[in-house]
C-alpha cells in the first residue's frame, strides 16, 4: 500500500464539496449514494448518524500522518456519520474508542487500514474498499463493462483485487507492471486475463484504464477520449493527459473511506460476510 503523505491530503477536509460535485458531473450521484450503490445497499436503508466512528491515530512504522486522521473524519462527516477522533493513540486510542461506544473503529500502519464494527467484531479495509470503489466508478462512467477491455496499471494489492472485480463486472483485462512477475502471476491465475509487458504500449492499447500505479503516466500515451479511474497516488497525469481522456476519476482517500465505512456497517444491518469485504492477503512465496 502506498503510504500517504501530509502534502498528498492537506487539502482533503476542505475540498469535500468539490469531491461531491466532481461526482455528480461524472456519474450523477454524490459520495455517500456511491458508496451505496458500490456496496449495493439501498441508501434509503442505512441511517448514518446512528453509527458512531472513532479514528485512531497510529504511531507505529512510519508513525502517524499529519492530516489524516482529519481527512478520514472530514469523509466520515460527509457521509453523515458521527464521527471523532480519539485523544490517544495505538492501544491507549482503541481503548478510548471502545469506552466512548464506537460502533466503527478505523485505523491504519504502514500496512493496513481497517474499519472495525465492534458489533460483529469484523472490519472492512481500505484496499478492498479502494478497488471496489474504483471498478464502480470505472462502470458508472462507461455505462457497462460488459464485454470491454480494460487495461489494469499495477498488480499490486489494488491493483490485484480490481483484476478479480472487473472479471465479475464482464470485462476483459489487461494488466501490466513495472515488475512483469507480479502481471504473469495474474494472467495465470485467471482466465481471460492478459499480462502485458510493454507499459507504454498496453496504456496507448486501451480506453478504459484502470490505474493503481504510484508511477506517472505521460499524456502522450493517453488515448482521445480515454475513461480513467484512478486510485493511483501521487496523482498521475499531466495537462496533456487530461486533455485526452474524456474522465479521470481520481481522489486522494475518500471515496475509499466512504465504500470501506458503507461495507462496515454491511457487516452488521446487512449480514454481508466479513470476507466479501477484505482484500486477499499477498502471496508469500
Amino acid at each position: 500500500m502506498t503510504r500517504l503523505t501530509e502534502e498528498m491530503i492537506k487539502n482533503v477536509p476542505s475540498k469535500m464539496s468539490d469531491l461531491d460535485r466532481e461526482l455528480e458531473r461524472i456519474i450523477g450521484m454524490d459520495m455517500k449514494e456511491f458508496a451505496c450503490h458500490a456496496m449495493n445497499v439501498d441508501l434509503k436503508r442505512i441511517n448514518f448518524s446512528d453509527h458512531k466512528a472513532a479514528i485512531v491515530p497510529v504511531t507505529s512504522g512510519g508513525g502517524v500522518i499529519g492530516g489524516f486522521s482529519l481527512s478520514v473524519e472530514a469523509a466520515l462527516r460527509t457521509m453523515g456519520m458521527s464521527s471523532f477522533i480519539t485523544s490517544s493513540c495505538d492501544v491507549a486510542g482503541i481503548s478510548e474508542a471502545f469506552s466512548s461506544g464506537a460502533d466503527i473503529i478505523f485505523m491504519a500502519d504502514d500496512e493496513r487500514f481497517i474499519a472495525l464494527n465492534t458489533r460483529t467484531r469484523s472490519f472492512s479495509d481500505n484496499i478492498w474498499s479502494t478497488a471496489k470503489g474504483y471498478v464502480t466508478a470505472l462502470r458508472l462512467a462507461e455505462g457497462s463493462l460488459v464485454g470491454k477491455r480494460v487495461l489494469v496499471v499495477g498488480a499490486g494489492r489494488v491493483g490485484t483485487e480490481a483484476v478479480k472485480m472487473l472479471k465479475k463486472e464482464g470485462a476483459s483485462v489487461d494488466v501490466t507492471d513495472i515488475i512483469p512477475h507480479k502481471a504473469e502471476v495474474l494472467e495465470a491465475r485467471y482466465d481471460n486475463v492478459n499480462a502485458v509487458t510493454d507499459v507504454s504500449l498496453a496504456i496507448r492499447s486501451n480506453r478504459l484504464i484502470l490505474n493503481a500505479s504510484p508511477g506517472s503516466i505521460p499524456g502522450s500515451l493517453i488515448q482521445k477520449g480515454a475513461v480513467i479511474s484512478s486510485p493511483g497516488v501521487p496523482y498521475a497525469f499531466d495537462k496533456e493527459g487530461e486533455k485526452n481522456a474524456k474522465v479521470i476519476i481520481h481522489d486522494v482517500l475518500s471515496l475509499g473511506v466512504a465504500v470501506m465505512a458503507v461495507a462496515s456497517i454491511s457487516l452488521s444491518l446487512f449480514d454481508v460476510p466479513a470476507s466479501e469485504v477484505v482484500a486477499e492477503r499477498p502471496e508469500t512465496k
